[in-house]
């Protein structure tokens, strides 16, 4: 069995599992953030070597991680809401623990798992635009340096670094190869150690093109993934059938 976890609200997430089931990928499954929250049973074993997951879905259908090969994981967090059920003293007690809980139940899962969650974001690292910079530049692409103060809004953090007017492209970073963009082989190589540096598989990037060459904007685990077409979509389809029979 192959899964897709994703939102409702996540027309990528909709549009990569409608690729792979053209490709004829299959068993496989479309599971929404919302169902994991509202209306399913859960049952967890775990022990010294090894966890066990079953989710049986509102609609009846039920995940078992022993038939699990691969899955595509773009659960940005647990449903919105679901910690609202906690007394508002507790709220901010229950959204860490329900997180806590999704990061780890996601990590136990068997197979082939593109994006694995990190310890800052349950679909693959959420780092600020400094730690970005940084990453970026020991991987070799050419960053820009970053300046923020403590005047500045937080949500600068997630923006852009491309300057105002020039010209930038969005692309996918997935084993090593780009998709999305035409690169030169070492900028391209570089997009490729960034994803390393990263500690994820698959990574969404901004790229911006000056009289100096192309310099890095921005990076988030949960990219466009259209952005690849269907180049990506056979890579992907590949991956997980490969992860399936090692």
């Amino acid at each position: 069995m192959y899964v897709i976890f994703c939102s409702s609200t996540d027309p990528s997430g909709l549009w990569i599992y409608q690729g792979l089931r053209q490709l004829g990928l299959a068993p496989l499954e479309l599971v929404l953030a919302e169902w994991l929250a509202y209306g399913s049973s859960w049952e967890q074993h775990l022990d010294s070597n090894h966890s066990h997951l079953k989710i049986t879905l509102p609609d009846g259908r039920a995940l078992c991680s022993s038939r699990i090969r691969g899955v595509i994981n773009r659960l940005l967090a647990p449903a919105p809401g679901l910690g609202d059920f906690a007394v508002p003293s507790d709220r901010d007690y229950a959204r860490a623990e329900l997180q806590a809980f999704y990061l780890g139940w996601l990590q136990g899962l068997p197979g082939v798992v593109i994006n694995r969650p990190s310890s800052v974001g349950l679909c693959g690292p959420w780092y600020h635009s400094s730690e970005w910079v940084l990453r970026a530049s020991q991987a070799g692409l050419r960053a820009p340096v970053y300046r923020q103060t403590a005047h500045d809004a937080p949500e600068q953090s997630l923006r852009s670094l491309a300057p105002t007017g020039a010209d930038s492209v969005k692309l996918i970073a997935f084993r090593g190869r780009v998709f999305g963009a035409q690169l030169p082989d070492a900028v391209a190589r570089a997009c490729g150690r960034l994803t390393v540096a990263a500690g994820t598989e698959l990574l969404g990037m901004e790229l911006y093109a000056d009289a100096n060459g192309w310099g890095f904007a921005n990076a988030t685990p949960l990219p466009d993934l259209s952005a690849g077409g269907m180049p990506l979509v056979e890579c992907l389809a590949e991956a997980l059938a490969q992860g399936a029979q090692s």
